[in-house]
């Protein structure tokens, strides 16, 4: 998912001190096999989204993200979805649906329902090879009219975590990523690349090796970082640097009693 573009990058925390550098940077297709689409496993992931001020932690919302393959139309299709709970307030939650090819990640449609302030808010999307429109047949959509060109295909921005999970992450790796975040800015392309490698707390206190990926998300600057385990990729923790001066984490969640 697209994050703010601010500086910073001081506050981010565990900078390799020295980043390699990258080979030529490999051009993601859309519809194209993925490398590592096998670690993207069927279950469920739920992160800890919290703000840093200072010494001051604030938690934002719980993030619960759901792997399965199921059949749609008669074939089998990743089902992704996605439900942030919020902390504070009247308990209002964003959940996510969406619907992919299986083996390539290649978008087929997205639903957003937000629930604050009454009843859900509902928004649905079709990708098509060359944009992006409302989904005609969702009842209640308030984007069934909504249409925006996209000169080539595009992934969906908020599984972008997913998708980096199933790259051929290593030393000096770099991808060009076309990303659209549904209903949103145009598809623009950016670039995620191994600028180093860590090991980190994980959920359970032990140590966990990582690549480190990096974006800018064409600022010209990091502002958004990700450690993803060096054995299943499975992201472990993220930071974006905020324009108020904070920084956004995200943190990876022991699993619950039931969870498969």
């Amino acid at each position: 998912m697209k994050i703010s573009m601010a500086a910073a990058a001081g506050l981010l925390l565990m900078i390799p001190a020295l980043a390699p550098a990258h080979a030529e940077t490999a051009r993601l297709v859309v519809g194209q096999p993925l490398a590592r689409f096998d670690h993207l496993k069927p279950g469920v992931h739920r992160y800890l989204r919290y703000k840093v001020e200072g010494d001051k932690r604030t938690a934002i919302d719980i993030w619960v993200r759901s792997v399965r393959v199921e059949s749609q139309a008669g074939q089998p299709r990743l089902h992704l979805t996605q439900r942030w709970d919020e902390v504070a307030g009247p308990v209002p939650w964003v959940a996510q649906e969406s619907w992919f090819e299986t083996g390539t990640m290649r978008p087929l449609t997205h639903v957003r329902s937000l629930v604050r302030d009454g009843g859900p808010q509902v928004a649905g999307y079709v990708f098509h090879p060359d944009k992006v429109t409302g989904m005609a047949d969702l009842p209640q959509n308030s984007r069934k009219d909504f249409e925006i060109a996209s000169p080539e295909p595009a992934y969906n921005f908020e599984y972008d975590m997913e998708l980096l999970q199933t790259l051929p992450l290593a030393k000096g790796y770099a991808a060009d990523i076309v990303f659209y975040d549904p209903g949103r800015d145009p598809p623009a392309h950016y670039v995620f690349k191994v600028d180093g490698e860590a090991e980190i707390a994980g959920p359970d206190g032990r140590r966990i090796p990582c690549w480190i990926v990096t974006a800018d998300y064409n600022t010209g600057k990091v502002v958004g970082r990700f450690w993803f385990a060096k054995g299943a990729q499975v992201l472990i923790r993220e930071e974006s640097a905020q324009p108020d001066g904070t920084l956004l984490v995200k943190t990876l969640l022991p699993p619950e009693a039931g969870d498969v």
